[in-house]
């Protein structure tokens, strides 16, 4: 009887350490799977939550499935932010970014949200060129330069400041009067705000304008491996 005892007792001492391993081992996995969607990796974040998922401890989690949804919409958000992208599709682009940030606000491409809305005053000022009368050409350069000052306070400073500069210039040549052109309408939109920190460590470059009659170019880098 008391070799029976001596048996149960030590069987228990040897299970309970495997026990908390167990938990830790598995608690690790959770915390890889949110490692990896706040890194962007969200094909490795979707199939790690799907492991928690078939866990007896997370199986009647809501945030595991949650997470899961936000994995797959993630990797559908970030294809359809840089298709519409490469087609030069500026506001679809930017709409698909804008929901990507707001699941995640950590998301590697949000330093890409001021250079699209430079692509989107470039693309206004290299339409202006081909307005047929002076007050149009005019009027597109005011609708240019709003972006330009909405890229601006989202902190591409330098960028936009040479083609508001640049803007400016162009409508000069048209003999508009300034005047009506000095205030442009601020471009609006619900977005997260940016620091210049984050815009400035994004490794998408802009080249600077030669004349006033050339507009800016942005480009993206294409996506991380694996995602």
């Amino acid at each position: 009887m008391k070799l029976l005892r001596f048996i149960t007792l030590n069987s228990w001492i040897i299970l309970l350490p495997l026990a908390s391993n167990a938990q830790v081992s598995r608690a690790y996995m959770l915390d890889e799977a949110d490692t990896y969607f706040k890194s962007g990796r969200y094909w490795d974040a979707f199939f790690k939550y799907r492991e928690c998922a078939n866990l007896p401890e997370f199986e009647a989690s809501s945030q595991i499935s949650e997470q899961i949804k936000n994995s797959s919409h993630a990797l559908y958000l970030t294809k359809k932010f840089k298709d519409y992208f490469a087609l030069q599709r500026y506001a679809p682009a930017k709409e698909n970014l804008l929901e990507l940030v707001s699941l995640n606000p950590n998301d590697p491409n949000r330093g890409q949200i001021a250079h699209i809305t430079l692509a989107q005053g470039a693309e206004l000022q290299r339409l202006a060129m081909r307005q047929r009368t002076p007050a149009a050409t005019a009027d597109m350069l005011k609708r240019a330069m709003a972006f330009y000052y909405q890229a601006a306070k989202e902190g591409l400073m330098e960028e936009s400041i040479t083609a508001i500069k640049q803007c400016e210039a162009s409508i000069k040549e048209t003999k508009v009067p300034m005047e009506e052109t000095t205030a442009p309408i601020m471009v609006e939109t619900k977005q997260p705000s940016v620091s210049p920190q984050a815009n400035s460590s994004s490794s998408v470059v802009s080249p600077s304008v030669a004349t006033p009659r050339k507009p800016v170019e942005v480009t993206i880098n294409p996506a991380p491996k694996g995602n």
